[in-house]
């Protein structure tokens, strides 16, 4: 079962209720997609996902690598 979330909905890199919701956003939004998102650590505090299957590409964490 695939759920569409309206990321737009969401704050990008913004805190709601002291935390950073955009990774549970992209967690929830391509849990359906299994073996198909690759995590890759960058750094200390630095989360690069992937989701071959719907092509997106997104960095959590510190943007400064």
């Amino acid at each position: 079962m695939r759920y569409d979330v309206d990321q737009a909905a969401f704050p990008e890199s913004g805190t709601l209720g002291g935390g950073d919701l955009s990774f549970a956003v992209f967690s929830l939004k391509h849990a359906a997609c299994g073996d198909h998102v690759v995590e890759m650590r960058l750094g200390d505090g630095t989360l690069l996902e992937w989701c071959m299957a719907c092509s997106v590409v997104q960095i959590f964490g510190d943007r400064e690598v």
